[in-house]
């Protein structure tokens, strides 16, 4: 993805952050000092992020920020959690597993609710591919008899975000769907035109 950006004149700042050691409150103000860098910048920043790193985003640019913001993708978000930890997270595993973060994910948790929402113009891609090797939740979902639309990891209506631009689906699961081709296409519609191309068929 950072190089499909690249190849498209785009100039990509990927943001490393310990997703496992913090929880989200901790990550968001480390997000936070991160864009205090781009204090002063004239053009318009836009921003993707993935699963975890989409909240965030969330999250970091509900409040005043000191430069022009673009648009926002979110690609996989969980803004309404995840059936996955709402079943799972009473498991003493779940969090050496999948880290701290994972803990507060749990489909209709009150405090992803009271996240803000970002005004400026947002796209949710959301993953279809239920069940792939790559994607260990994506079996725990088949074990629990999980019949919603998911990506092996989050439901799709739980990554959609009231005041959202636009939305989109990819057959992708949650562990690959930023290297796909069309997830990368779409991304790169969005933050040009502000709105995501029509599917490819088939």
């Amino acid at each position: 993805l950072q190089g499909a950006l690249r190849r498209s004149g785009f100039r990509p700042l990927p943001w490393r952050y310990p997703s496992r050691r913090h929880d989200v409150a901790a990550l968001v103000r480390r997000f936070r000092a991160r864009l205090s860098a781009f204090d002063g910048a004239e053009a318009p920043i836009h921003f993707v992020g993935f699963s975890l790193g989409a909240i965030l985003i969330r999250a970091g640019l509900g409040e005043p920020v000191g430069f022009p913001i673009g648009r926002i993708v979110m690609i996989a978000p969980p803004n309404d959690g995840a059936n996955l930890v709402a079943r799972l997270r009473h498991l003493a595993w779940l969090r050496h597993l999948y880290g701290r973060p994972a803990l507060e994910f749990a489909r209709g948790d009150p405090w992803l609710g009271r996240l803000p929402v970002p005004a400026h113009p947002i796209g949710v891609i959301a993953g279809t591919r239920r069940l792939h090797p790559a994607n260990p939740n994506s079996w725990l979902n088949a074990l629990l008899g999980n019949a919603e639309a998911h990506d092996g990891t989050v439901e799709v209506a739980s990554t959609k975000l009231p005041g959202m631009r636009d939305f989109t689906t990819v057959d992708a699961t949650h562990t690959l769907i930023t290297r796909h081709p069309e997830t990368i296409r779409q991304v790169i519609g969005f933050l040009r035109h502000g709105r995501f191309a029509p599917g490819l068929p088939g």
